[in-house]
């Protein structure tokens, strides 16, 4: 049998559901020709007709490899990452994004809106909150298609927003929990916990520059106040919990962003007192 005639059996069978048929006629294909797009996109369709999802998944990204710019293999993925829900969710996001670059090589806003739009619904409905959050990611100005989708998508401000929400939940539960199981080792002190656990939270947390973020990109004045006193008000708690030897550079961004709502007479109280007493009284950087 030809190529082309054992592609054309491949997919009657696909379109009848004869899965074993499909494979069948697909491999034909494939023990010739192993580079042929069409073929590995069948034999993925045909297998996760069959429920072998691994396997299906080998057979659409072959083909993706093969055609990268091609819609169709992607497409096979993204509906069969639907499939298993949670366990692809982050899979999804990927290939949800590189459909969404091929409709904007394509020109086609409508459908390359569409995939962003699908990938964040699919992470917010079957994701963990940080899963939702990189999902979110893809509408931001750091996105691939964002300078192609810009003005059909949410503000930067508001998703960096719905981020940050979501950040500073993930971090207070994972502070909680962590102090709570230290706690009860043996020699632990609750202030020595304390300070170690938010040490490591602070330290690898992005909430400062999410916050920076949306200051930058908001047009609405209280929302922005909001932001520039959570964002002092981070700078300053990791402040206070850095060994002694690595405070200048976040006392220095404290005391500037304390400085600067003091300038415009914002009514924050912590931005007051570093700016009078530790200003005033000229204390070290390892007072605190």
């Amino acid at each position: 049998m030809s190529t082309k005639a054992a592609l054309k059996a491949a997919k009657t069978a696909i379109e009848t559901k004869k899965w074993d048929v499909a494979k069948e006629q697909a491999d034909v294909v494939l023990e010739k020709d192993p580079q042929n797009y069409w073929a590995n996109l069948f034999l993925g369709r045909a297998l996760e007709g069959l429920g072998q999802f691994d396997d299906a998944a080998k057979g659409y990204t072959d083909a993706t490899k093969i055609k990268p710019d091609e819609a169709n293999a992607w497409l096979g993925l993204r509906a069969l990452y639907e499939k298993q829900a949670a366990a692809k969710v982050d899979e999804n996001t990927q290939v949800g994004l590189k459909l969404a670059e091929i409709y904007a090589e394509a020109d086609d806003a409508h459908k390359s809106q569409s995939a962003i739009d699908k990938l964040v619904d699919f992470a917010r409905k079957h994701g963990t909150k940080l899963q939702y959050a990189r999902a979110l990611e893809t509408q931001l100005p750091t996105s691939p298609v964002y300078a192609f989708l810009e003005g059909r998508l949410l503000s930067p401000a508001a998703v960096y927003t719905r981020i940050a929400e979501i950040y500073e939940a993930e971090e207070k539960q994972t502070i909680s929990s962590q102090i709570a199981e230290r706690k009860t080792r043996l020699g632990a002190t609750a202030e020595s916990v304390n300070i170690q656990v938010k040490q490591e939270v602070y330290g690898r947390s992005e909430l400062e520059s999410i916050y920076e973020h949306i200051i930058n990109w908001t047009s609405d004045d209280e929302l922005r106040r909001e932001y520039e006193e959570k964002l002092l008000q981070r700078a300053y708690d990791t402040l206070m919990v850095l060994p002694a030897g690595k405070k200048a550079d976040k006392r220095d961004k404290v005391m500037k962003l304390a400085h600067d709502m003091v300038i415009i007479k914002h009514p924050f109280l912590l931005a007051w007192e570093i700016e009078l007493e530790w200003r005033s009284s000229g204390v070290g950087v390892e007072a605190y």
